[in-house]
């Protein structure tokens, strides 16, 4: 048995799985580098987009200055009077050159280069305007028209900056008035290399102008440099963004930020790539292992549990109905084959006895049988001996021990009978035998009884008007000095029959009566002691009273500490199919 789940755990398992490996692997390799190469060209692509955004979002500042209707006076010369230029200054001019930094945090500096006018050169935002040949080259600037600025890129220091020029001019466009310069913070340009290298630590990274002259580069000193113009080259010249150089050892990705007119270029090493995947190689050769250590704990597992199952089932073929009384007692465990020896062994034990004791067991059937006779008889003994006794008593004139005789008699027959179901008729008259018989022993107990004819031959369940009677009297009329009174009302309210048991006992204390209607609902409750004596026999009845009229009806309490008690039936008749045919007869 072990020998064959070894092998079909090797055959099945181990050889399917090994085989399958190999072979995804093989198949899937070239398609997961060509996934690889596009989702790097898409990640580089998605970046220069953000980059672009983010050039145009600067660039719609110049729409401020260009409509600021104070700066367009300015620089035309418009104000001769210097206190009104000084008014326009702090008034228009200031708060726009403030937006842009408060606006735009990736806003380093502004600087407006005014044409004519030579006043505000010494304040901040203004520089003259032969300081333009500092920053941007003559041809640029002069180059510009009115729709479209110029960025620049400074590329001194370790990360490059940027900045953007655009002429102002006046209302009608037909002349310049000055140039604006919107200078960038260096961390804009940082962040989208960040962005670059955050994948690929060890990436190459260029920016190559459009005359092929590399504008700012990112690598390890270590890569060759012919390498990486041979790469630039073909980067410029290839119709592909992304291809494989080097014998498909090198992966490069490229694409254009045409607003900064340069191509960005990104160069990884095929072996860096790919260093998860090999820690991933790694890990499935320590889970080859694993799974090959795993499999030497199985098979000592799987040797252990079917050799107690195999010692086990020769026990079994060697028990017959004269070894019996021979247990297993090899090692039981208390796994689940030793749970199965146990019960094994307890199920020999059992059948040996049963085996043994068959004749006993004949013995105390018969004997069972003649004491359910004698239960039979003993209760037509009790109907006769309270027969003569009323005899007795009727004949020396005693009537009242003659009527609680019959009466006694009555109720014992009532209660022994074997039928589950009853009237309401023959259950009221149940009751009025009980209450005379209580009314010999109280003297001033009353009772009054309002039928409903209509309800008086409708079948119910047996004794579920007797224990609110009788809780009456016991928990109630027991504890009252002088008159006592009952009252039992019959009445029916659309789909319900209504019994209404009311007496002028000492009534039920809030508390109490909440405990007792929580017994009644079917819920657990603390201090049940104060009402336990009346709630388990309630609660009986409610539980028979919903189990046949259906979980509608119900018993319910109204109680006033000293005046009495209303204990009330409540049953729902529809779901009772013979209410529905009485009252149809009705």
């Amino acid at each position: 048995m072990s020998t064959k789940m070894i092998v079909g755990y090797i055959l099945l398992i181990i050889i399917p799985f090994l085989t399958f490996a190999y072979f995804v692997y093989s198949q899937m390799n070239d398609k997961f580098i060509a996934k690889y190469q596009l989702a790097n060209q898409q990640n580089i692509e998605q970046l220069a987009v953000n980059l672009d955004a983010s050039l145009v979002k600067i660039e719609s500042l110049y729409s401020i200055y260009q409509n600021n209707n104070a700066l367009i006076e300015f620089l035309r010369g418009d104000y001769t009077n210097d206190r009104d230029l000084i008014y326009a200054y702090l008034k228009e001019i200031v708060p726009a050159i403030s937006f842009s930094y408060l606006g735009d945090k990736l806003v380093r500096n502004l600087t407006i280069y005014p044409k004519y006018e030579e006043r505000l050169l010494n304040v901040t935002g203004f520089k003259a305007y032969h300081e333009l040949e500092d920053v941007i080259k003559t041809s640029d600037w002069k180059a510009m028209g009115p729709k479209k600025g110029i960025w620049t890129i400074d590329s001194i220091g370790e990360v490059p900056t940027l900045a953007y020029f655009h002429k102002i001019y006046n209302d009608s466009y037909s002349n310049d008035l000055g140039v604006l310069q919107i200078t960038v913070q260096s961390i804009f340009f940082k962040e989208f290399l960040d962005q670059l290298r955050s994948l690929h630590p060890n990436n190459v990274i260029l920016l190559v102008s459009q005359d092929g002259n590399i504008v700012y580069q990112k690598m390890d000193n270590s890569f060759p440099k012919n390498q990486l113009m041979e790469i630039k080259s073909s980067a410029l010249a290839n119709w592909s963004k992304t291809f494989m150089t080097d014998r498909n050892q090198m992966l490069v990705n490229s694409t254009d930020l045409s607003r900064l007119g340069l191509k960005i270029i990104e160069i990884n090493q095929k072996d860096a790539l790919f260093t998860l995947l090999r820690h991933k190689i790694w890990w499935i050769t320590g889970g080859f292992a694993l799974l090959a250590l795993l499999t030497i704990l199985y098979y000592v597992f799987v040797s252990s549990l079917t050799k107690r199952l195999i010692l086990l089932s020769r026990h079994m073929r060697r028990v017959e109905a004269d070894s019996l009384y021979h247990p297993y007692t090899g090692r039981v465990g208390i796994d689940e084959v030793g749970f199965l020896i146990l019960n094994y062994n307890g199920m020999i034990n059992r059948i040996d006895e049963l085996v043994n004791r068959v004749q006993k067991v004949e013995l105390l059937k018969k004997e069972a049988e003649f004491r359910m006779l004698q239960a039979q008889i003993q209760p037509h003994f009790l109907y006769n001996t309270l027969e003569t006794m009323r005899m007795l008593a009727r004949a020396s004139g005693d009537s009242t021990v003659a009527d609680m005789a019959y009466s006694l008699g009555d109720l014992l027959r009532y209660s022994l009978s074997k039928q589950d179901e009853t009237t309401f008729q023959d259950e009221l008259n149940n009751v009025k035998r009980y209450l005379s018989i209580h009314q010999i022993r109280m003297s001033d107990l009353y009772y009054e009884i309002v039928p409903e004819e209509g309800l008086m031959t409708l079948k119910c369940p047996r004794f579920i008007l007797q224990p609110l009677v009788e809780n009456s009297i016991i928990h109630g009329l027991s504890k009252r000095r002088g008159a006592k009174q009952i009252a039992i009302r019959f009445a029916k309210e659309q789909d319900y029959a209504i019994i209404e048991v009311s007496d002028n006992g000492s009534g039920i204390s809030e508390d109490a009566l909440t405990v007792l209607r929580q017994a009644l609902a079917g819920e657990a409750v603390s201090g049940i002691s104060e009402t336990q004596g009346m709630g388990i026999g309630l609660t009986n009845v409610a539980e028979r009273v919903k189990a046949y009229f259906g979980g509608q009806s119900g018993v319910m309490f109204s109680s006033l500490p000293g005046e009495g008690t209303v204990c009330s039936l409540r049953l729902y008749l529809k779901e009772n199919g013979d209410a529905e045919v009485n009252d149809r007869r009705r």
